[in-house]
């Protein structure tokens, strides 16, 4: 009986340290290297701006980078204007609300822009007193996100 339960001892102690080496489980975050967005933000002199933004990360770390804007002015006076701006982007703590995060697109050209990331990841372009944009009808607007989730929401807490 001895004999038999020797052969266990060198199987068990492997499926022990088998199990101790796996360790536990770690948590793989994906950095989003481009994100797009678009919508029709309000004009002033015109219908509104087909607006399309292209935001780029650091591929490793999810530093932001990069950006490119587009921009078209519907049934502007003169015809449809075009404009077209890139530069480096970066996010921020709002001042006067710590829980929320501003991303600041700076042009090579132009004025500075900022915007907030909704929860549901949409961007919100402030004006330049720091308030959300809102249409003719007094409604808040926003370019929508393009860019599809590639985890679970609750895996990350990046972007919240």
């Amino acid at each position: 009986m001895k004999a038999q339960s020797a052969k266990w001892v060198p199987v068990a102690a492997c499926l022990l340290l088998s199990a101790c080496a796996a360790g536990p489980q770690s948590q793989v975050n994906y950095v989003k290297a481009t994100e797009r967005f678009e919508g029709t933000l309000p004009c002033n002199d015109c219908r509104g701006i087909d607006t399309d933004l292209i935001l780029q990360r650091d591929a490793i770390t999810g530093a932001p980078q990069s950006f490119y804007l587009h921009e078209v002015k519907i049934d502007a006076p003169g015809g449809e204007r075009v404009n077209s701006t890139w530069g480096k982007w970066s996010i921020n703590q709002d001042i006067n609300d710590f829980e929320r995060q501003l991303y600041v697109l700076s042009p090579e050209v132009g004025e500075a822009r900022a915007y907030v990331r909704k929860d549901n990841g949409n961007l919100q372009p402030l004006t330049d007193q720091g308030t959300p944009a809102i249409d003719d009808e007094g409604k808040s607007v926003a370019l929508e996100v393009l860019t599809p989730d590639l985890y679970p929401a609750a895996a990350t807490d990046e972007n919240n």
